[in-house]
Formats: C-alpha cells, structure tokens, sequence
C-alpha cells in the first residue's frame, strides 16, 4: 500500500508592522459572555518569537477591560492588518 502526499498548504501570516491595527478573530481575553469568540481589535506594539521558536507579536487590545495591557500571541493569528 503505497501513501500518497500532496503538498501542505499552510496559512500565511500577514504582513505585519509595528504600529499596525489588526483583529485577532477570537479575543479570547474579552470574555463577553454573549460572544466568547467574537474577533477583537488589537493594535501591535512588538514583533518577537514566542518562546517556542514560532513568529510572534505583542499587541495591545483596542477595547475592554485589557486595553493597558500587552498579550503576545502568535503571529498567525492577527488578520486584516492595516
């Protein structure tokens, strides 16, 4: 039995820059009860690796509770970035 493999089609991750506005589509930090998965306005404010080697960025929620606070998350995981 032979196995066939195609090739990977992996997301891509945006362009991004510091300074850029972008939404994560599922802010989990908002924890609005109505909507727990509902995408968030993030404003990036560094670009840097996660621990694990994988691209990352500090972004800084645009709304809510948290908007004085940085989270770094992966880098794939920000779109419409302008």
């Amino acid at each position: 039995m032979s196995v066939m493999a195609g090739p990977v089609v992996a997301r891509a991750a945006p362009v991004v820059e510091v300074g850029m506005n972008c939404t994560v589509a599922d802010g989990w930090w908002s924890l609005d009860r109505e909507r727990p998965v509902q995408p968030e306005p993030v404003k990036v404010v560094a670009i840097k690796a996660l621990t694990t080697g994988a691209p990352g960025v500090w972004v800084q929620p645009s709304r809510g509770k948290l908007t004085e606070y940085q989270l770094h998350i992966a880098l794939d995981r920000l779109s419409e970035c302008r």
